[in-house]
């Protein structure tokens, strides 16, 4: 059941940067961010709130909680990512996507006390190097601009500190509240940079902008987003490890969609991807393990 968890997750996240590749040319970034946040949140508001009737408001502690997630998760992650996607190639921003797990794993050994073991380093390592040569192709190619790495590193460290922070806090609310609240709370932070950053420019409806808009609300901020917190409560680092596998899917994806070919190093790096998801052990049944 873990793996298939992981699975689902990894295809889903990896779908965001190509539903933004094939739907949000020539968009303002921040303000479909925008759209996306509030549509997502509200969706789940009204479910929770709404329909279920079973959730109670946070209390409390638990509102600054949820702003901290919220600010690292979605306001400075996403954010900061599509922003530095706008001048960084797909290739450079999945190599430093696999720098996540190492900063996730140090971070829950000063946070958290967890003890990350040999076995899940040489793992987390070996999925890095085949997510190298993955993005070969595309660093020689590179036109990367410094102001473009320095918004994509402040993506990566900023959802590695999200992901610890979930689990430190223990937050006793549901997954899917705690993605609600977060995206709503993160809309807030995000709405100023919106208007200061895309000048005001509208949408241009078109349909791949609804199309791609949608499936990013219900598929990625709705059900993508509620497996990311629901892993990374029971272990951050298990989860950002299948993180690793979701550039790989982005490779593939973007074949499929977009027409982009795939290569013998792109069959590589996937293969040595997936080794060091089995080396690391996060395809492992975990339950009994992390609960």
């Amino acid at each position: 059941m873990d793996v298939l968890l992981g699975l689902i997750f990894s295809f889903l996240w990896a779908s965001a940067s190509t539903a933004a590749k094939y739907s949000f040319q020539g968009q303002p970034p921040l303000t479909i961010l925008s759209v996306r946040f509030a549509v997502a949140g509200a969706l789940m508001m009204a479910w929770h709130y709404g329909l279920r009737r079973d959730g109670a408001l946070p209390r409390g502690r638990q509102w600054g909680q949820l702003a901290i997630v919220g600010l690292t998760n979605s306001t400075l992650f996403l954010g900061a990512a599509w922003l530095g996607l706008r001048e960084v190639p797909v290739g450079l921003y999945s190599l430093f996507l696999a720098t996540m797990p190492f900063q996730v794993a140090i971070l829950s050994r000063v946070w958290l006390g967890r003890q990350v073991t040999r076995r899940e380093w040489l793992g987390i390592a070996v999925a890095a190097i085949g997510l190298a040569i993955v993005a070969a192709p595309s660093l020689a190619r590179s036109t990367a601009t410094l102001s473009g790495l320095l918004l994509v590193i402040i993506a990566m460290v900023s959802q590695a500190v999200g992901a610890v922070y979930l689990k430190r806090a223990a937050l006793e609310l549901p997954s899917g509240m705690i993605n609600a609240w977060q995206l709503l709370i993160g809309l807030g932070f995000l709405l100023p940079f919106a208007a200061a950053l895309d000048g005001g420019a509208g949408l241009r409806p078109t349909p791949q902008m609804i199309s791609g808009l949608a499936w990013s609300i219900v598929m990625v901020s709705v059900v993508a987003n509620a497996l990311l917190f629901t892993m990374q409560k029971r272990d951050p680092l298990w989860a950002s490890t299948w993180l690793l596998l979701a550039p790989v899917f982005s490779y593939l994806q973007a074949a499929l969609v977009l027409g982009e070919p795939i290569g013998w190093t792109d069959l590589i790096g996937s293969a040595l991807v997936v080794a060091g998801l089995v080396i690391s052990g996060a395809t492992e049944h975990k339950e009994k393990k992390r609960e």
